[in-house]
C-alpha cells in the first residue's frame, strides 16, 4: 500500500489567506483546484500560482514560503486524484473547530469546485468542443451546487449526529469529485486500473436535518 498523500495543513493555508488579504476559507481554494483538475489537464506551476493568487483575491503576490505551500497543495491534489487507492481528501478545518465554520467550509469547497470546473471546462471546450456528461455526473454536479448553499439547521440534534452528518456529506463530495474526474479522464483511469463507486451509492443519511438550503432541498 502506498504512503498516504497528505495535503498542506489547513491552518497553513489560512495564514496565507490572512497575509494576502483573502477573505474566504482555504477550503474554497482546494475545491477550486479539484474542480480545475477533474475536468481539465494539469497546468504549469507558474500558471497555478497566478490562478491561485487571483482566486484568493490577493492584494500582493505570494512570497517564497507561500508559493511552496500553494504548490504543495496543487501537487498533492494531483497525486490524490491519480491514485489507484482513491486518496482524494477534502481540505476542511480540524474537527475541533466550531461546527458552523466547518459547515461553511464545506459549502465554500463546493463553490470553489464549481468555479474550477467551469474554468477548466472552458479550456476543454475551446480545445475539443462542447462536452457531454453522463446523467450520473450531471446529478453529482447538481448536488454540489445545492450543497454549496448549505447552512446549519435550527433543529436540535446531538453533537454525535451532527458529526456523522458532516462526515457523510464530505464523503459524498469526495466520491462525487472522483467520479467526475474519472469520467473526464477515462483513458487515464483505465490505464491506472482505478474503479470508483457511484456517488449515488454513498448514503447521505439524515443530512437534511443538519443542513438547511437557501435555494433547494437536498435529497
Amino acid at each position: 500500500m502506498n504512503a498516504e498523500i497528505s495535503l498542506p495543513d489547513f491552518d497553513q493555508l489560512a495564514d496565507i489567506y490572512w497575509r494576502l488579504g483573502g477573505m474566504q476559507s482555504p477550503s474554497k481554494l482546494h475545491g477550486y483546484v479539484v474542480g480545475l483538475l477533474t475536468v481539465g489537464e494539469e497546468i504549469d506551476p507558474a500558471q497555478w500560482l497566478e490562478q491561485a493568487a487571483i482566486f484568493i483575491d490577493a492584494i500582493e503576490p505570494p512570497n517564497e514560503e507561500d508559493a511552496k505551500t500553494l504548490l504543495a497543495l496543487y501537487g498533492a491534489t494531483i497525486k490524490q486524484l491519480k491514485s489507484s487507492e482513491m486518496e482524494l481528501r477534502l481540505l476542511l478545518p480540524d474537527d475541533a473547530v466550531e461546527i458552523t465554520q466547518r459547515v461553511d467550509s464545506i459549502g465554500q469547497w463546493c463553490q470553489g469546485f464549481m468555479a474550477g470546473f467551469a474554468q477548466g471546462g472552458k479550456v476543454v471546450q475551446e480545445q475539443k468542443g462542447q462536452q457531454q456528461y453522463s446523467k450520473e455526473v450531471s446529478e453529482a454536479l447538481g448536488d454540489m451546487v445545492a450543497i454549496s448553499q448549505i447552512s446549519l439547521s435550527d433543529e436540535d440534534e446531538d453533537a454525535q449526529q451532527r458529526e456523522q452528518n458532516i462526515f457523510e456529506v464530505a464523503e459524498y463530495l469526495r466520491i462525487a469529485a472522483m467520479t467526475i474526474y474519472l469520467e473526464c479522464h477515462q483513458q487515464q483511469a483505465a490505464d491506472a486500473g482505478v474503479v470508483v463507486q457511484s456517488p449515488a451509492a454513498v448514503s447521505l443519511g439524515s443530512t437534511s436535518k443538519l443542513f438547511t438550503n437557501k435555494t433547494k432541498t437536498l435529497h
